[in-house]
């Protein structure tokens, strides 16, 4: 059961910020593998708003993956910082035969997850997971035709030293996708900023970046080419499924949190379904060359 001292002592007030990362995945990750269905996936999905809804909140999950990666070369070696619990490397190692993945992430306890989550798909050849900060990816000593971040970098204390860092690890015109939640300065009222607050901490972020910040970042670290997909429309038209969910398993739901957390959590995600493009959050898929 999580208890209040998990999502307030810990979690709001005193946590460093690697406590309130594993806090997030602590309160989160059994409610995302409730929902998927224990496949495994720890983002929130992409939805193509020309076709009705999936049938299952798991391929939304899978749309994202493929629309962050949809631009890489479908072989070598690639990298998924902040892998989770291993679903988007495994889903995409067992797609493609002519690529290795190896993901990295701060928590040990998704990595050992994740590990068994490949030998059951039988790809543990093909999909590796380790204990790696995203701030240090040049301690792995290994060069890479792609690198990408699902629903991740938001929690990245220096994104700039991650750039950096990647880039570094990235083989010759290779390339990098981040798939990031975003803040919007421009739809930003003098009254919103609590909510910005209350995200920080309930999200476990230092600072979330604007495009601008990401485009810079990005080019200080050498990369060229640029660009930004904004994909606010298709995460924030997934939300209202994330509720319905919710709302569908409160009983199970209610073993594991306190119904003050899901209400809240319902109340977030529908603010930014309703708001959908005009929330000063967004979401946006990164792209750039070395």
């Amino acid at each position: 059961m999580i208890t209040k001292k998990d999502l307030l002592y810990n979690f709001i007030f005193r946590a460093s910020s690697n406590k309130k990362i594993r806090t997030y995945y602590h309160l989160l990750e059994p409610l995302f593998h409730a929902m998927s269905d224990n496949n495994m996936y720890l983002n929130l999905g992409y939805h193509f708003t020309t076709t009705s809804f999936p049938d299952s909140v798991v391929k939304a999950q899978e749309n994202m993956v493929d629309i962050v990666t949809k631009t890489f070369l479908k072989n070598g070696d690639w990298l998924d910082v902040g892998c989770g619990t291993g679903a988007p490397a495994c889903y995409l190692a067992k797609l493609n035969n002519n690529i290795s993945i190896l993901g990295i992430n701060i928590i040990e306890q998704q990595i050992m997850k994740a590990r068994n989550l490949a030998r059951r798909k039988n790809i543990n050849t093909r999909a590796n997971f380790s204990l790696c900060d995203a701030h240090n990816i040049s301690s792995l000593d290994k060069k890479f035709k792609n690198i990408y971040a699902i629903e991740s970098a938001f929690h990245f204390e220096n994104k700039q030293i991650f750039a950096t860092s990647a880039y570094d690890a990235l083989e010759e015109n290779g390339q990098i996708a981040i798939a990031d939640i975003i803040i919007k300065p421009e739809l930003l009222s003098f009254f919103d900023f609590y909510k910005v607050l209350i995200a920080k901490h309930g999200l476990a972020t230092k600072e979330f970046y604007t495009i601008e910040k990401w485009k810079k970042s990005l080019n200080i670290a050498g990369f060229r080419d640029i660009s930004c997909e904004d994909v606010t429309i298709n995460v924030s038209t997934v939300l209202p499924k994330w509720i319905d969910l919710i709302h569908t398993n409160e009983k199970y739901l209610l073993n594991l949190y306190p119904k003050l957390f899901l209400d809240m959590l319902c109340k977030c995600l529908q603010y930014s379904a309703d708001k959908r493009e005009q929330s000063p959050f967004g979401y946006v898929v990164m792209r750039a060359s070395k």
